[in-house]
C-alpha cells in the first residue's frame, strides 16, 4: 500500500515571506548606499555584474543551509561589501557597515 504525501504549503509561504522581506531591505539598503557614493564610470556595466554576484552567494548559501536560517541573506550583504571594496579601491565605510550588519 502507498501513502501519498503533499507538502503544505504553509511552511513555503513563511519561508518565501522572509526571503521576500530579506531581499526588499537589502534592495533599500543598497539603494541608499548608492544615492551617496559617486556613480563609477562603467555604472550600468558594475550593477548587472553584482546583481550577478548577489544572486550567485544567494543560491551558493541556500543550498548549503538548506533554507534554513539567513544566512543566504548575509552572504548577499557580505557580496556587495566585496564589491564596494573592488570598485572603491579597498575598505569602505559602507563596506565595512555592511560586513558588520552581516556578522548581526
Amino acid at each position: 500500500m502507498m501513502t501519498e504525501h503533499k507538502a503544505r504549503p504553509e511552511p513555503w509561504q513563511a519561508d518565501a515571506a522572509r526571503w521576500l522581506d530579506a531581499i526588499i531591505e537589502l534592495r533599500d539598503r543598497v539603494e541608499a548606499l548608492e544615492a551617496t557614493s559617486k556613480p563609477s564610470p562603467n555604472s550600468s556595466q558594475i550593477g548587472s555584474s553584482l546583481a550577478k554576484r548577489v544572486q550567485h552567494a544567494i543560491y551558493i548559501e541556500y543550498a548549503r543551509s538548506k533554507g534554513v536560517g539567513c544566512p543566504e541573506a548575509r552572504a548577499a550583504i557580505r557580496e556587495v561589501a566585496v564589491w564596494l571594496r573592488e570598485h572603491y579601491g579597498g575598505p569602505t565605510a559602507s563596506s565595512t557597515a555592511l560586513e558588520q550588519e552581516a556578522e548581526r
